[in-house]
Parts: C-alpha cells; sequence; structure tokens
C-alpha cells in the first residue's frame, strides 16, 4: 500500500530529478527570449560543427599517425612532442581545407535558397519571435515568467530540495552550510510564486490644478491606476433606462485575448466582394492576413455589476495588434436592407462615371473617372477637382435649383441671388467684396464683407461635420435699419445662418436664416460645375435624375429625366456622364487596416496601445438564443475618460444603444488616492535637455481607507520613488519602522510609485510664454506615474542571503571543521594505541 508513497517520495528526492528542473528552469527562460528561428537554427549548426570536427580530427589524426611512423626509433618523448605538433598542424591545415572546400557549399545563401539549412521556412518567418509570441500563447515577459509551467517546475524543484534535505542530509553542525544553501533555494522559490501569484503593474496619469487668475486650482485626487498588461471592454448603456442596475461605466475582463498576432480581422466585413465601398469601386483595401485565425472570447458581466440589460452580450470576435480604422461604407441591395434593418431611412449610394476626351487622336477608348457619392450626406455628395465639380442630391430645396439654373453675367466670379418674397423682387447680382447694393425699392440692403474659398471656422452643424464650402458673409440691413451678418454656403444653404452682435461685446447670438429676405450664393468655378438632383419616389422605387451644368462663362445646361444607365453625352465638348442605380443603403463602418511591419514602432509592440479589436454585440432571447448581433471594431484607450474620441457606440433594432471601448483593466488604490502638488523639469542648462524630472506628490487617505495615517507629502523622482500607503515615519520608534517595513514587504498592497512621464509639450508651450514674460513660469498640465508592487521580494531577498551565507560554511568551513576532526580521531587513535601497548 506504501509502495506508491516510496516511490514519490524516492523520485521527489532524487539528484537527477534536481538537475532535470534546473535544466528546465533555464530552457523555460531561454525560450521567454531566445528568438524561435534561432533555435531553430541549432540543428544546422550542430552539422556544420560536426562536420569542422570530422574533418579537422581526421586531418590531425592522420598527420600524427605519420609523425610517430617518420621518427620510429627516437626518444618517447620526441616521438610524444612531434605527434602533439603534428596533431595542432593538423587541426589547423584541416579546419583551413574545410573552410576552402566545405564552407562555401554550406554556406546558406537567402537569396537563392542554396547551402545547408534544415527548417528555413521557419527560421526566416520567427527570426525575431520569441516562443511566448507564437499563436496561442500571446504573452508578454512577465505574463510567461508567471504562467503555471514555471511555477509548476518551481513547486516540484521546491518540493524536491525538502524531501532531498530531510532523507539525504543530517542534521548536524558542520553540515549547517549545506541546510542553509538549500534552505536558501526553497525560500527564493517559494518567495518567486508568491511574487509571481500577486505582482502587478501599471500607471496613473495624474492632472495639475487649473489656473485660474486667482492662481492654481487644487489638482483633483486619483484614487485609480491602470493595469500593464490586463486588458478590459468597458460598456455602458444610452438611451433607454436599463434594467441591469446603473447609468455608469462597467469594465469586463477580458481574458485570453492575443498581443502579436492577427485573428480575423474580416470580422463585421460583408462576404461578398461588391458589398464594401472601396472593394466595389476596385480601390486596394489593404487586406491583412490573419492567417485564417478565429478568435472567440466572451466578455461576461461581473455578478452583480451589470451596466447593461442582461439580454445583450459582448464578445470579442477579432484583434488586429498594429493597425489603424479606416472610414469605409458597407453597402446594401433593396432586399438586403428591408432584412437587416427596421424604422431606419435607407441612405442610398450613386456611382457616377464621367467620360473625358480621349487623349491621343484616333484612340477610340475614353478615359473614365468613376465617382461614388451619397446624396444625402454633405460630406459624401460632392467630388470636387482642380476644373471639375460634381454634386448630388436629393430633395433639394426648388428656391437652390432655380438659383443653380440661372444663367450668370460673363466674367462673375462671385453670384448672389437675392429675393424678396413680400415684394416679389428676384435680382442676380455680380457681386465684390468692399461692395454694398440696393434690392430695388425695397429698403433692403446687402453689403459684401467676404467672399471665403472655405469657412473660417469648422462647420459644427449635425451631419454637416467635416464638410466645406465656399462661404459669402453679408451685412443684411433691413427697411427699418437692423443690421446684422449673414452666412451664406454655395453648397448647403440650408444651414445659412444670420448673427447678431451682442451689446457690449458679449458672445454674439445666431438664428437660422430670417425668411424676410433670401440669399442665394453661386461660387463660379473655373470650369464645369455639374449639379445632380435626384427625383424619386419615396421607397426609392425607379429613381430619376435631372442635372445642371454651370459652364465657365456663367450659361448652364439643363436636363430632365435621366434614367439608371442613360449617358449624358457632350454635357460639355467632348465630357459625358453616365449615373449608375448604384446601391440602395450604404451603412458608414471602420474597418481595420494593418500597418506594414516595417512601420511599426517597437515600443508599441505587445502593448495593445495600437490595438484594435472587434466586438460582437448581440440580443439573446430569454433561453439564450441569439435573435440580433452585429460586429463594431473598437480601438485602444489608455486612460479611460480623458477622451471620448476611442468610443464607439452601437445601436440595437429596439431603439436601446451601447457605449463600448477597449482599455486597460482599472485598479484602485487601497485606501489612499495620489494628489499632484507641483512638477519640475531639471534641464542640463537653462533651456538644455531634460536631466531629471520629478512630481511633489500629496499620499491621502480615503474614505475606504483600512489604515489610520496623515495625509502626507513625498518627491518622486526616476530614481527615488516614493512608497504608500507606508511610509517611513520618523514620529514612530525605530523598531515599529522596521517592523511595518517589513511585513509591508508582503503585503500586496504595498506600491512602488515612480516618475514615468510628463507632459513635455505643455512645459515647452508653457516655457515659451514664460519666456515672454506672459506667465512666471512653465508648468506641466499632468505627469504620469508608474506603479507598482514587490510582494515578497524580501523574502527573495532572504532567500540569497542564505545562500550567501551557506556557501562560504559548505566549501570552506565545512571542509576545515572536517580536517579538524579527522585529525581528533587520529590523534585519540594514537594514544589509544600507546596506551594499550
Amino acid at each position: 500500500m506504501l509502495v506508491p508513497v516510496r516511490w514519490t517520495l524516492r523520485a521527489l528526492s532524487s539528484i537527477t530529478m534536481a538537475v532535470v528542473l534546473l535544466t528546465l528552469v533555464g530552457v523555460y527562460g531561454a525560450l521567454a527570449s531566445v528568438p524561435i528561428g534561432l533555435l531553430a537554427l541549432t540543428p544546422t549548426w550542430i552539422v556544420i560543427g560536426v562536420s569542422v570536427l570530422v574533418v579537422a580530427g581526421t586531418t590531425a589524426l592522420g598527420l600524427g599517425w605519420a609523425a610517430r611512423r617518420f621518427i620510429p626509433g627516437a626518444k618517447r618523448e620526441i616521438r610524444f612532442t612531434a605527434t602533439i605538433f603534428a596533431g595542432l598542424v593538423g587541426v589547423v591545415v584541416g579546419t583551413w581545407a574545410w573552410s576552402v572546400l566545405a564552407w562555401p557549399l554550406l554556406r546558406y545563401d537567402p537569396v537563392s535558397a542554396t547551402g545547408l539549412r534544415f527548417f528555413p521556412d521557419v527560421v526566416g518567418r520567427y527570426e525575431s519571435v520569441t516562443l511566448r509570441r507564437l499563436p496561442g500563447i500571446e504573452l508578454t515577459e512577465l505574463e510567461f515568467y508567471s504562467a503555471w509551467p514555471l511555477r509548476l517546475i518551481l513547486v516540484l524543484f521546491v518540493a524536491n530540495m525538502v524531501i532531498a534535505t530531510v532523507r539525504r542530509i543530517e542534521f548536524t553542525f558542520k553540515n549547517i552550510g549545506v541546510l542553509t544553501v538549500h534552505a536558501g533555494i526553497v525560500v527564493i522559490s517559494l518567495g518567486s510564486v508568491y511574487y509571481q501569484a500577486l505582482k502587478q503593474e501599471g500607471d496613473t496619469i495624474l492632472l495639475a490644478g487649473a489656473r485660474t487668475a486667482e492662481g492654481v486650482a487644487r489638482a483633483p485626487a486619483q484614487d485609480v491606476f491602470y493595469d500593464a498588461t490586463r486588458v478590459v471592454v468597458w460598456a455602458r448603456q444610452l438611451g433607454a433606462e436599463n434594467s441591469g442596475g446603473g447609468s455608469g461605466w462597467e469594465q469586463r475582463r477580458v481574458k485570453g485575448l492575443p498581443r502579436y498576432n492577427s485573428y480575423w480581422v474580416g470580422a463585421g466585413l460583408p462576404e461578398r466582394d461588391d458589398a464594401l465601398l472601396s472593394d466595389a469601386f476596385g480601390v486596394d483595401s489593404d487586406d491583412v492576413a490573419d492567417g485564417g485565425r478565429d478568435l472567440s472570447i466572451d466578455v461576461p458581466a461581473r455578478s452583480g455589476d451589470a451596466a447593461i440589460d442582461s439580454d445583450i452580450g459582448i464578445r470579442v470576435v477579432g484583434y488586429a495588434p498594429y493597425a489603424e480604422l479606416r472610414a469605409d461604407v458597407k453597402l446594401y441591395s433593396r432586399d438586403e436592407f428591408r432584412v437587416a434593418f427596421r424604422g431606419v431611412q435607407p441612405r442610398p449610394v450613386r456611382d457616377v462615371e464621367v467620360s473625358f476626351p480621349s487623349e491621343h487622336e484616333g484612340q477610340t477608348e475614353r478615359p473614365v473617372l468613376r465617382l461614388t457619392l451619397t446624396p444625402d450626406e454633405p460630406v459624401q455628395r460632392v467630388k470636387a477637382a482642380p476644373g471639375f465639380a460634381l454634386e448630388m442630391t436629393r430633395g433639394m430645396n426648388p428656391s437652390r435649383w432655380s438659383d443653380l439654373t440661372t444663367p450668370t453675367p460673363p466674367g462673375a466670379s462671385d453670384v448672389l441671388v437675392v429675393e424678396i418674397p413680400k415684394a416679389g423682387v428676384r435680382v442676380v447680382i455680380p457681386a465684390a467684396e468692399g461692395q454694398a447694393y440696393t434690392i430695388g425699392r425695397t429698403g433692403w440692403e446687402v453689403a459684401v464683407r467676404r467672399f471665403l474659398p472655405e469657412p473660417p471656422f469648422p462647420i459644427i452643424t449635425a451631419g454637416y461635420e467635416d464638410a466645406t464650402s465656399s462661404v459669402a458673409i453679408l451685412r443684411i440691413t433691413e427697411p427699418e435699419g437692423t443690421t446684422y451678418d449673414r452666412w451664406v454656403y454655395s453648397r448647403f444653404p440650408e444651414i445659412t445662418q444670420d448673427v447678431f452682435a451682442a451689446a457690449g461685446g458679449g458672445r454674439p447670438t445666431r438664428r437660422d436664416a430670417g425668411p424676410s429676405i433670401r440669399v442665394g450664393y453661386l461660387d463660379v468655378l473655373d470650369g464645369l460645375d455639374v449639379h445632380v438632383e435626384e427625383t424619386t419616389t419615396a421607397d426609392n422605387i425607379d429613381p430619376r435624375w435631372r442635372m445642371a451644368v454651370r459652364q465657365p462663362d456663367g450659361s448652364v445646361r439643363t436636363f430632365d429625366s435621366i434614367k439608371p444607365g442613360a449617358s449624358v453625352d457632350d454635357v460639355f465638348p467632348g465630357i459625358g456622364i453616365a449615373i449608375r442605380e448604384g446601391w440602395f443603403h450604404g451603412e458608414g463602418i471602420e474597418r481595420p487596416i494593418e500597418i506594414a511591419p516595417e512601420n511599426r514602432e517597437t515600443r508599441f509592440i505587445g502593448t495593445h496601445d495600437m490595438a484594435k479589436v472587434a466586438l460582437e454585440v448581440s440580443v439573446v432571447t430569454s433561453t439564450g438564443e441569439p435573435k440580433w448581433s452585429d460586429v463594431i471594431w473598437v480601438p485602444f484607450t489608455r486612460y479611460m475618460g480623458l477622451s471620448t474620441e476611442t468610443l464607439r457606440e452601437i445601436g440595437l433594432p429596439d431603439g436601446r444603444a451601447v457605449a463600448l471601448a477597449f482599455g486597460r483593466l482599472r485598479r484602485t488604490f487601497p485606501g489612499f488616492a495620489l494628489r499632484l502638488v507641483d512638477f519640475e523639469m531639471v534641464a542640463y542648462d537653462h533651456r538644455g535637455a531634460p536631466r531629471d524630472y520629478q512630481s511633489r506628490v500629496e499620499v491621502v487617505p480615503t474614505p475606504q481607507s483600512l489604515r489610520s495615517f496623515d495625509a502626507y507629502e513625498r518627491i518622486a523622482k526616476l530614481n527615488a520613488p516614493l512608497r504608500a500607503p507606508f511610509v517611513w515615519d520618523d514620529g514612530r520608534s525605530w523598531l515599529s519602522n522596521a517592523t511595518l517595513r517589513a511585513t509591508s514587504g508582503l503585503d500586496p498592497d504595498q506600491y512602488k510609485i515612480s516618475q514615468a512621464g510628463w507632459d513635455q509639450a505643455g512645459w515647452q508651450e508653457s516655457q515659451a510664454m514664460a519666456d515672454q514674460g506672459i506667465i512666471s513660469e512653465p508648468f506641466a498640465r499632468f505627469t504620469i506615474m508608474q506603479v507598482g508592487n514587490n510582494p515578497g521580494i524580501h523574502v527573495i531577498a532572504v532567500g540569497g542571503v542564505m545562500m550567501g551565507i551557506g556557501i562560504p560554511w559548505a566549501f570552506y568551513l565545512k571542509p576545515w571543521l572536517l580536517r579538524r576532526e579527522k585529525a581528533r580521531l587520529a590523534a585519540k587513535a594514537a594514544r589509544d594505541r600507546t596506551a594499550s601497548g
């Protein structure tokens, strides 16, 4: 019955097992840092090394044998010396012969793939890739050393050391050194396991106080930091009230997320080749290679911490480690749209072909420019190039169509069309900056302040963001004397506004353009200006188009009832336009485009900073069956809450919406918070490079603190971190401080906080302002603090000290003790012999 126990104890106490386990530790460390390609070269170099040894050894043996035969009658010493000398010459000659005859044949040429190399594909593919970066592993160095295989090896090694020590080493005074060494190794191993299990690394950003005329406000306290390796999906429900129990953000831990390799970068993209706008028009889509790898990681909410409804599920289905998100349009036919959408107004996408005169005489095939336009989106409804512009709209106001079809005087570059509806007056004015124009006998006056090719400020009207248009800034004077400015956009007259100056120089007020006077602005191009208006039924069946072609001389040609596919030839000499029906609906999406490996910054590889994840949001029934799902790509957020640019929203068919973010796990400091008091950059000279930078940080207790301590300030430098929550306090006794310092070394909630980054751009800007006398001194808007703990590091140090004490004892003191014991026993034996004689 005890045989298995005896076998186990014998195996765990064997020296062979200790050697094997130590070898595995060395191999594990090599796999963490040595590239797979370099390891794959091992068989090749073994064969090459053996070939060198065979040739050099054979030559050496041959010359040595010949030397002995050449001087058979010589003395033994001479023959030995001659043999050794001949052998050395043989080694040199053999190595030289190998390098001349064999090495040119064995040397591998990657261009022609000739020579000796085992596993050349593996060597080339994984030349700089370590084991931990392979698909299916995907671990950082810290995670790799904290993984279960190394922990298992260390636990077995500890068991081996303990059992072998008890079974094989006698507990005597002379063996204290060996026992101490073994105990030190056990302590180091156990401390390493403890350290790896509880180790945390991350950073936090501390914001400076706001600067006002009264001075610098107190900076906000920061009680959280972000983990360096663990990642989460942030989720928050928008719109209708949710039953999940809250309206704030929740973080959902993502386990097993890749870091270095791509996984299903086509997630959320259509399977049809022509279902993306970029693919449909032959645009290079920069396909990324994911090796056919799929990804499926459920992202469940923590118990009692759901901020979204329980029927909404989140799953990671794709990952791009180093990519940028590119805007694209997902295209739907009428039938596909009716299946995928409910209660959504379709946004059609149209295809327009513009043919130009042949460049060479006798050439029959005319060059064609293919344009895609989205009539309902201001940014995408206009395509412009020098000498040519084409705009496609739907539901155009009749007054604008009337303006577009109005001929203008030859040579006029800016034309105003002014209407006074009540008076029935409509005038066409070739206008110039600085001129004022009286509108008939109505009493209205229009003065031109400026004509601009684009707005002086970005358009912020909802739906018109990123759109641009030439604009006329006019001063309108009403008959009763009221004056105001009117901003008239040539492309978007629907967002024309009146601006009234506020009394006392305050903020001006705005309103939609008043109906008493209407002003249209025609920016006459130096080329063709084509306007296409879609006239269609409510359900977008049987579309038709009309076209107004404004020519450089001010004349206008119009074309009515254009059918899909019909070509309108000679809209201008040699130029034809054909309008295709295109697609029933285009849905804007984002898709990842991987950055070429040679263009990637090393500091971002494996950090998720440039990564994008595909999140599948689904709605399931009460039985768990999915009834709707969609995929959205989300970029990485380094510090949650500082910016909204990396947040994404996805709408559900029932009107609910979910906001999503992908970032690092946010941890809370245990009972304390950090506040930035001051920051200083120390330069090598008055304006030189930074020699050091330091932050004065206040550590304050929070209401959740289990430790009672007063707030204190410390300076954190590059090489002088602060520690919290325990800190050496001169108000306590030395013994109390030392005891708390030792116990805090085992506490995973004891953190070391060091300077890691700072607002260098803000400091330089404020330094320039300080040099000009605008402000008194430069300042930084934030500082970044590295956060980490070292639980058990003192245990590992104690183990090292024990080994440092035990090794000299075992190698020097123990032999002296044994010699003294041997001498004592020899003397006693001599005395015994004398006495007996």
